[in-house]
């Protein structure tokens, strides 16, 4: 306690905030500033953070771990800080994104809450997402670097921007990258599962399924100028064509162009694997 407190004036400290498990101790504290006639800081105490369940305080057998292995796993420290920031604390308003000078400016102890705030990782991970989608394109990028898949390492850096363009409203954290875009560097496996789970694809049987497969293939192949215009126009073309609903065409589609659960708008996603990549993936499906 000494050794604190001599530290603290030294480095001329205005404030403690500490644990409230601390409180019991603050009276020794106290008498020891009398004793140095040393005029104390504010000091505070700020209520532990609860386990999910929020009947205990957070532990390792709660799933807690440190800052650097929430960093290895993407989270920003710009989310890192508005999270914990928040842990037992509100300015009295609905906002939920604090930049550092905002919570600089705002923070008060005050309206730091008496009872245990409960750590609730899915937010975290839902305001990681939020910054995420605040950074620019060229900032995303360089924090994205040991982030992307094996099968991107060597990939085109501006063509690595143009998938990272794509994906960045979909990643929660950095490390979703590889799941989220390896079909843009590799021919990925086809996965029937993906059509068998999807309810409307349910609805057609496996021969109808190729049938608006090589009716869309037909119509791909005719476009000269891959863009995502023209592919948005030949794929509104293809819903009059075969009377089909988007959300049973443009799946079968998607699903087959990149056999992964979800992606991008598909327009944009085909314009960027490009119309052979497209052609071949449909003909591979078809010829199974």
């Amino acid at each position: 306690n000494f050794a604190h407190i001599v530290d603290d004036f030294e480095m001329q400290v205005t404030h403690v905030i500490r644990g409230s498990e601390y409180i019991a101790s603050t009276p020794k504290y106290l008498s020891l500033y009398e004793a140095l006639k040393i005029t104390p800081p504010i000091l505070a105490h700020v209520p532990h953070i609860m386990a999910p369940s929020g009947n205990k305080k957070l532990g390792k057998r709660d799933g807690a771990k440190s800052v650097t292995e929430y960093q290895s796993e993407g989270i920003l420290p710009e989310a890192m800080l508005n999270f914990l920031a928040q842990l037992g604390w509100n300015d009295g308003t609905e906002q939920e994104i604090f930049s550092k000078a905002e919570l600089i400016e705002k923070f008060s102890l005050d309206r730091v809450q008496k009872s245990g705030a409960r750590f609730d990782e899915q937010r975290l991970i839902w305001l990681n997402g939020q910054w995420i989608r605040s950074l620019s394109l060229d900032d995303l990028y360089s924090r994205c670097q040991s982030f992307w898949g094996e099968e991107a390492k060597n990939a085109d850096e501006s063509y690595k921007k143009r998938v990272l363009e794509l994906a960045q409203d979909r990643l929660k954290t950095l490390q979703d990258l590889p799941k989220l875009t390896s079909y843009f560097f590799v021919e990925p496996e086809i996965n029937t599962e993906l059509i068998d789970g999807n309810k409307q694809l349910r609805k057609l049987t496996d021969d109808e399924r190729r049938g608006l497969l090589s009716i869309a293939r037909q119509e791909f192949e005719k476009i000269t100028d891959w863009t995502p215009e023209t592919i948005q126009n030949c794929l509104n073309q293809l819903l009059e064509t075969t009377g089909q609903k988007p959300g049973i065409l443009f799946s079968l589609v998607r699903i087959v162009t990149t056999w992964a659960p979800f992606s991008p708008q598909l327009n944009d996603t085909l314009a960027l694997i490009g119309k052979e990549k497209t052609l071949q993936r449909i003909d591979n499906y078809l010829q199974k």
